[in-house]
Formats: structure tokens, sequence, C-alpha cells
């Protein structure tokens, strides 16, 4: 193995050992699981298994609930928004993400006030529990 491919493998060791402390029962699934380490800092994104649109901001909550030291990213494109929770286990960057994409598109862009430049922006917490909120409203037409 090379330097690389063993900073990799401690990655994957320090990333599994720290996800196994997180209540991964309570957590909703993830579909795909990646290691970076690109960089000096790996990283292990994951990306969340709902397919269903009125589970995914949900199930980006749990997640952050559950990862300490979390900060919470979106990025608007032309056909979708992507929404991020990052934080850190066992020394590990830890990113769940997933791309909300649909009919609601314009209306969540608007309420989240991303621009459409595709760059991360830092969102507080508190908009992605007013967005859960705001979309259960318009689902359900309260």
């Amino acid at each position: 193995m090379d330097g690389r491919s063993v900073r990799i493998a401690g990655a994957m060791a320090k990333a599994g050992v720290g996800l196994l402390a997180l209540p991964l029962a309570d957590l909703p699934p993830v579909v795909h699981a990646q290691v970076l380490c690109d960089g000096v800092q790996p990283e292990l994104a994951l990306q969340l298994g709902s397919v269903h649109v009125d589970e995914q901001v949900p199930g980006l909550l749990a997640w952050a609930d559950a990862l300490p030291d979390r900060v919470v990213l979106g990025s608007e494109h032309e056909n979708s928004i992507r929404l991020e929770v990052r934080g850190f286990v066992d020394g590990v960057s830890v990113a769940v993400w997933t791309y909300l994409r649909g009919e609601h598109l314009v209306d969540t862009g608007g309420f989240l006030g991303l621009p459409l430049d595709r760059e991360s922006h830092v969102l507080p917490l508190g908009a992605l529990r007013a967005l859960a909120q705001h979309r259960e409203a318009v689902s359900t037409g309260a």
C-alpha cells in the first residue's frame, strides 16, 4: 500500500468506529458511502437513501442531531438543490447529503434564499428545521 492508501484505510477505520458510536438504528439509511482523502483531512461522504421528497429534509435533520460539531450547507443548481450536513466523528469529517428535486424546487429555493450559483453556502440549522415544517405544510395543504 502506498501512503495515500494507508491514509484512506485509516480514515475508513476511524470513521467506522466513530459511526458505530452514533445511534445508527435510529438514523435514516444511506445508499452510498465514499471516503475522500485528497487533502490533509479525510472525509466520509454519505448519500441519504430516502427517495421520497417528504423524507429527505427530516432525514438530514436526524443526522444533524446525531453529528457533533455540525454545519448545514446548501447549493442551488438549475434542476436541484443540494443540502448537506457536515460534522466530525473521531476526527474524520462526515458529510451527509441529498438532492432535492421536483415540483417544489422553486418554492424551496426561495424559502432558503440560496443564490443560483452552484456554490455551497452555510445555512443555519434552524433554516433546515423551518424548511421541514414548511414542506410538510405545503404537502398537506395546511
